[in-house]
């Protein structure tokens, strides 16, 4: 766990959630908070008991859903436990899978309306009755416009931080696209203080996504970026080839660890310097030759296209080690 928590972290994710299931699992928790440079977040589900527990394990911060954690004498213990433990946070989950069953019954299922209802009921619990306010929501949905709408809704009675994202969204692109678009919306509206992305894929896939929905968001103001043209009559085929080695050399690199620099890769010379004009580099490919640019200024012509795309990747190196 702790090596790919140091992966986690070395791609720049800080904050690193784990599933704490049972008693056993204390020492290796132990050690991976005392080991880690980042944040751990400790998930439980179900016994309360556990929390307490990863908070004697020196945890940054406990994850439960009280729709599975027994009521709310046992969320009370939770939290009066958190109170003994300086600037330790909550995470309150109130995802669609754990609604309680009361709420899945009167509305008919998992609707935005059992969502809204159920956080309001736990925040004015630890705001009111417990007077418990280092706590951040979670009103997740594997449906986009009802998470999106859920969370609109709860932020007109609460001032506690959103922990958002699309869960369950699933794999490969439809997964990214949904992902992505729920996340984007929220970010905008002002609703994301922290976010996951949660594909059916390896964790680097949801790190690399996650730094690619803050660099279109405007949110991240290192990191690389490409821009190319879409398909029409003057684009030669070779673009599509060019196109996908730039992208999975970028991601090799962890373009979002790097310095800004926008690369564009056009399809044409007309479309080339002057639609990408904004771009610090990029080539125009043309029939069987290439112009290499910077900045709107052609710099060189290449007959080439291999040598300049090799050309294109020497500079950006070159530009990302200045």
């Amino acid at each position: 766990i702790l090596e790919e928590a140091n992966n986690a972290l070395s791609l720049g994710c800080k904050i690193v959630r784990t599933a704490f299931k049972n008693e056993n699992e204390f020492e290796n928790l132990k050690k991976l908070v005392e080991n880690f440079k980042g944040e751990i977040i400790a998930d439980i589900h179900f016994d309360y008991k556990l929390a307490l527990i990863a908070m004697e394990a020196g945890v940054s911060g406990i994850r439960f859903n009280p729709g599975n954690i027994g009521g709310k004498e046992r969320v009370k213990k939770i939290i009066e436990k958190a109170k003994t433990k300086k600037n330790l946070a909550i995470r309150i989950g109130v995802n669609s899978g754990s609604l309680e069953k009361e709420l899945i019954k009167k509305y008919g299922g998992p609707t935005t309306q059992a969502l809204v209802e159920s956080t309001k009921k736990w925040c004015e619990y630890l705001e009111n009755d417990l007077e418990f306010f280092n706590f951040k929501i979670s009103a997740k949905a594997s449906d986009v416009m009802k998470t999106i709408n859920a969370c609109k809704q709860i932020a007109q009675f609460t001032n506690a931080p959103f922990h958002v994202g699309i869960t369950e969204a699933g794999g490969g692109k439809n997964g990214i696209i949904k992902s992505t678009a729920g996340i984007g919306i929220l970010i905008y509206e002002g609703l994301a203080d922290t976010f996951r992305v949660s594909l059916t894929a390896p964790i680097e896939e949801e790190i690399k996504t996650g730094f690619s929905i803050l660099k279109a968001m405007g949110k991240l103001e290192n990191g690389g970026e490409i821009i190319s043209c879409p398909t029409c009559g003057r684009t030669h085929g070779t673009l599509f080839k060019y196109y996908n080695k730039l992208e999975k050399w970028f991601n090799n690199q962890n373009w979002w660890q790097k310095p800004r620099i926008k690369v564009a890769l056009m399809g044409c010379e007309v479309n080339g310097p002057g639609e990408a004009s904004d771009a610090n580099i990029g080539l125009a490919l043309g029939h069987n030759t290439a112009l290499f640019f910077e900045n709107g200024e052609i710099k060189k012509k290449f007959d080439s296209q291999d040598k300049a795309f090799e050309e294109l990747l020497k500079k950006i190196e070159e530009k990302w080690k200045n």
